[in-house]
């Protein structure tokens, strides 16, 4: 099954909490000038927390997305290999015996439900990190289920849903007679997986008659509505999630680094895997209120990621940035004892020296596996994502490249369909503008400040 390449509205869930056997709240049944209007009450997700709401960041131009790969036919996955992809997705976070029985029991709901087993392995990973006995406002388990957004559906261990056919809604039953959506199940992996499926591929149904029903913004995938409900705010969330289903298949496929970019004749490799990646701050972005200026770029990361070399060289530098004085080396087995009061802005970070007078730095690492002179290839796995010297934004990879001695922007040496610049979402030209109308005000108090100085000098 090929996923969505060009922008859709897609759908949203949303009930309040009642028992499974209670009647779906239903609506009455009106024409509008986009057709019927659907018969039950918005379902929408109770918690969504504040990063995720509105189009945040989404990009503004969904066409720029390349259409996400295909995934090998169900029936043709091999189970071990589809547990070591989501091992290495989790970051090893889970026990030894677990992936395999993740892998087995995903297939199997993704058979029965017909949906892409690697977008459930994807999910799971963005919702819960893995960890299957997380519950909170915003959801439990696994796949973090919204409770009260589903239970006034389901009667008798089945979930009532509708569909537009014809030009109506038509009223659809959808079978779940293995578990019962309570939460204790929700805490059990293999039933929660068994519902995620089942409600992802319930919502595929009804995609693309929802967004127009409920108002969306535009969206690629029905993973937005298993995120938000009926009405879908914003594409960053599947934006993420989609993002970790392209680095599940790569992972799954042993793929190969490969080139997609060139500073001279030197070929670049991503520092990142699952491109095309986004950009969230780029080089000369305002720092600490506008006395310093970024020398490098943030990617938009989950903590754990890879970290891999962007071209063949050597280990110039790994160790940590310190608050005052010269960063200092530090063996890697030693750098994840070190405490963060320790550490300057950059955290742990590696610096490798290319040909040509090339230099790379990866910064804020959680953790890195060389040292100073490793003679490191292309592709190669260097480190992980962490926020090590960060004080306020969340885990990212700051990159940096430099060239004899002097700061280069990144960007332009990479291809267009690699990295989206931060001027390409919303949330990035939201900063921009913020940006720009600080330095303004900077700029005014500063003439105010001089002016009034004149002033008293002439006063004397």
């Amino acid at each position: 099954m090929r996923l969505f390449a060009v922008p859709l509205l897609i759908c949203l869930l949303v009930p309040l909490a009642r028992a499974e056997t209670s009647s779906p709240p239903l609506a009455p049944t009106a024409i509008t000038a986009d057709g019927p209007t659907p018969p039950w009450k918005l379902r929408r997700r109770v918690g969504v927390p504040g990063g995720m709401r509105g189009k945040g960041a989404g990009l503004i131009d969904l066409a720029r997305w390349p259409a996400e790969p295909d995934p090998p036919a169900t029936a043709k996955v091999d189970p071990a290999r589809f547990a070591r992809a989501m091992r290495t997705l989790c970051h090893d976070w889970m026990p030894p015996r677990r992936p395999l029985r993740y892998a087995r029991w995903i297939l199997e709901y993704a058979a029965k439900f017909e949906v892409d087993p690697f977008t459930i392995a994807a999910l799971v990973y963005r919702q819960s990190r893995c960890l299957p006995r997380q519950t909170d406002r915003y959801g439990a388990g696994l796949a973090r289920h919204n409770l009260r957004m589903h239970s006034p559906y389901l009667r008798k261990r089945a979930y009532q849903y509708w569909v537009l056919e014809n030009g109506a809604w038509t009223e659809r039953s959808l079978p779940l007679p293995d578990y019962a959506f309570i939460p204790g199940n929700m805490r059990r992996a293999k039933a929660n997986l068994y519902f995620a499926a089942a409600l992802l591929g319930m919502f595929k149904q009804q995609c693309p008659a929802l967004d127009s029903a409920f108002g969306s913004v535009p969206h690629r995938h029905p993973v937005s509505h298993f995120i938000y409900g009926d009405k879908v705010n914003g594409a960053g969330a599947e934006d993420r999630v989609l993002r970790a289903r392209r680095r599940l298949l790569e992972y799954y496929r042993e793929a190969k680094s490969i080139p997609v970019g060139k500073h001279g004749d030197l070929e670049l490799h991503s520092p990142l895997d699952g491109l095309p990646r986004k950009v969230t701050s780029g080089m000369g972005r305002d720092r600490s209120d506008g006395a310093r200026r970024h020398k490098g770029i943030d990617f938009g990361s989950t903590w754990g990621e890879p970290v891999r070399a962007v071209a063949a060289g050597r280990v110039a530098f790994a160790g940590i940035d310190r608050p005052a004085g010269k960063p200092r080396q530090v063996p890697p087995e030693e750098a994840t004892q070190i405490k963060r009061s320790e550490m300057g802005p950059g955290g742990l970070f590696v610096m490798i020296r290319h040909k040509g007078g090339l230099v790379s730095a990866y910064m804020h690492l959680s953790s890195y596996l060389v040292k100073v002179g490793d003679r490191v290839t292309p592709g190669q796995l260097i480190g992980h994502v962490g926020k090590t010297g960060i004080k306020q934004s969340g885990a990212h990879l700051h990159f940096e490249l430099r060239h004899k001695g002097r700061h280069i922007d990144p960007v332009p040496f990479f291809k267009p369909t690699a990295f989206f610049p931060p001027e390409a979402t919303y949330r990035g030209n939201m900063i921009i503008a913020v940006e720009k109308r600080e330095r303004r005000r900077r700029r005014i108090r500063a003439y105010r400040a001089r002016k009034k100085a004149l002033q008293q000098q002439q006063g004397k």
